[in-house]
C-alpha cells in the first residue's frame, strides 16, 4: 500500500472533521434559537442525540487515523526495524475501524428516521414503516459489528498478527463481508431516503414548496 506523510494525512482528516463539527454546531444553533417554539422546554430531540453519537464515533475514527498516520503504516516508515511494529498497528487500526464504523453509519440513519417522525407524525402507516426500519437498522448495526468481532471466532488477535497466514486459514472471508456490508448499506440508505418521498405528496404544500422539499430530502442520498 502507498505510504503518505502525516503532514498530508492529518490536515485532510482535520478539515473533514472540522466541517462535520461546524455543521453539527449550526444544527444545534438552529434548534436552540429558531426551532424552539414547537418545543419551548426542550428543543432537542432523539434525532439530535443520534447525530451526536455519530459525530462522537467519527471523531474517534479520526483520532485513530491520526495515531495511525504517525505511528503505523498510515505514515512514512522510518526504518526496517520499525516496519513490523507499524504493520501491526495498521492491522489493529483496520480492525477497530471496521467494528466502530457500523454504529457510526447506523446512528446517522437512525437520526434521519427519528427526524422524519416529527414531520410525518399524522400518518399511521408511516409510523409503522418507520419503526420497522429502525428495527432493521439496529439489527444491521449489531449484526455486522458481531460479524467483524467474531470473524476469527474467539481469536480476534488473528486480525493483527504480523503473519497473516492463520488469519487467512482460520478466519471468515473479510472481503465478502465487506461487500455484503456495502451492498446492505446502500439498500438501507435507499430505504431511509426513499421513505419520506412516498409521503411528501400527501402534505398540504404548494407545488414549488413540494418540489423544494423533494430536493431537500433527496440530499440525504448524497
Amino acid at each position: 500500500m502507498p505510504l503518505y506523510d502525516p503532514s498530508i494525512i492529518i490536515p485532510i482528516y482535520a478539515v473533514f472533521l472540522a466541517i462535520g463539527l461546524m455543521l453539527t454546531i449550526l444544527r444545534f444553533i438552529v434548534r436552540l434559537f429558531i426551532s424552539r417554539k414547537p418545543y419551548p422546554r426542550n428543543p432537542f430531540r432523539l434525532d439530535d442525540l443520534f447525530v451526536c453519537i455519530g459525530l462522537f464515533i467519527v471523531t474517534a475514527c479520526t483520532s485513530i487515523q491520526f495515531y495511525n498516520s504517525i505511528h503505523g503504516n498510515g505514515g512514512k516508515a522510518t526504518s526496517t526495524d520499525t516496519k513490523a511494529r507499524e504493520a501491526i498497528i495498521e492491522y489493529k487500526v483496520d480492525f477497530i475501524m471496521l467494528v466502530i464504523e457500523k454504529p457510526a453509519f447506523g446512528a446517522i440513519k437512525l437520526s434521519l428516521l427519528f427526524f422524519y417522525r416529527t414531520i410525518f407524525s399524522s400518518f399511521t402507516s408511516f409510523q409503522r414503516i418507520n419503526r420497522a426500519l429502525m428495527v432493521v437498522i439496529a439489527t444491521w448495526i449489531f449484526g455486522f459489528m458481531l460479524a467483524d468481532i467474531f470473524l476469527c471466532g474467539v481469536h480476534p488477535g488473528y486480525h493483527w498478527i504480523l503473519d497473516q497466514k492463520p488469519n487467512r486459514a482460520r478466519c471468515g472471508d473479510k472481503g465478502l463481508l465487506l461487500i455484503v456490508f456495502a451492498a446492505t448499506s446502500v439498500v438501507t440508505d435507499a430505504l431511509v431516503v426513499g421513505l419520506p418521498l412516498l409521503y411528501l405528496r400527501r402534505l398540504q404544500l404548494r407545488r414549488n414548496k413540494r418540489i423544494a422539499a423533494y430536493g431537500i430530502f433527496l440530499l440525504g442520498g448524497v
